[in-house]
């Protein structure tokens, strides 16, 4: 469990980077976008981010969360995060892992975004020209997640939009278990 919320704690970090969120910039530094808007744009962030890989996986998407921006007073800035996790479920094995953030990697370029200069083993990420950016990581264990954000004015709540479209995986325990667990001769 301690891996997998480090590798949550990363991708979040990670996505706050690729949409241009800087450790002391301000509302006025982002551009927010309408909250339905950002839903829509994280939506085909994801779909389109998982749709390029060839040939397709298997995955499990959470709802879409939202956490309040504070600025260095620790006061809430009347913005917040919104972001939507999607978990492939079909087992990447290693020496495919380089082919898979290939294809995210000319999917995005493809549409324009900004990549960073920099290329990482484990994980892609872009930043489109609306401000929403999305982040591909591989954790430690192996397991894939897509992360697309993007700044709202704060909606009042964790998931604004209710629940996620399905159940998530989870273990025996009943905690959130994101491990691939599908095997598909061209990934895994």
């Amino acid at each position: 469990m301690r891996r997998r919320t480090a590798g949550a704690a990363a991708v979040l970090a990670l996505a706050l980077g690729a949409a241009g969120c800087g450790s002391s910039g301000g509302a006025a530094d982002r551009r927010v976008l309408a909250l339905d808007t950002a839903r829509t744009r994280l939506q085909q962030l994801v779909d389109g981010t998982t749709g390029a890989l060839t040939p397709a996986v298997r995955y499990a998407d959470d709802a879409f969360r939202a956490v309040p921006h504070e600025n260095a007073a620790r006061d809430d800035d009347g913005t917040a995060r919104l972001t939507l996790r999607r978990y492939v479920l079909t087992e990447v094995s290693a020496a495919n892992r380089p082919r898979l953030l290939a294809q995210v990697r000319a999917y995005w370029q493809g549409l324009g975004y900004a990549l960073p200069a920099t290329d990482s083993p484990d994980e892609a990420s872009a930043a489109a020209p609306d401000g929403t950016g999305v982040t591909v990581t591989v954790g430690v264990p192996g397991n894939v997640t897509v992360v697309a954000g993007a700044w709202v004015p704060d909606p009042g709540g964790i998931a604004p939009f209710g629940p996620a479209p399905s159940p998530l995986p989870t273990g025996a325990d009943g905690s959130l278990d994101t491990m691939p667990r599908f095997r598909d001769p061209a990934w895994s």
